[in-house]
């Protein structure tokens, strides 16, 4: 699946790590209204970041968390 997450704070960021270890998720977007801590969280999981909400569903996705 590809998953695209709203919300990278203290409990975006937990979610975020559990998705991107989940074996059925193929990819990961997050999107922040701090892109910059977006892009962290990103990082850290090897997912990507978008910069905003409205580029996240500029991706093909399959859900939005």
């Amino acid at each position: 699946m590809r998953i695209g997450l709203i919300g990278t704070g203290r409990i975006g960021s937990f979610h975020a790590g559990v998705l991107a270890r989940h074996p059925e998720v193929e990819s990961l977007v997050v999107a922040d209204a701090d892109a910059g801590r977006a892009a962290g969280v990103a990082g850290a999981l090897g997912a990507e970041a978008a910069p905003d909400v409205t580029a996240l569903f500029g991706h093909a996705l399959d859900a939005v968390v």
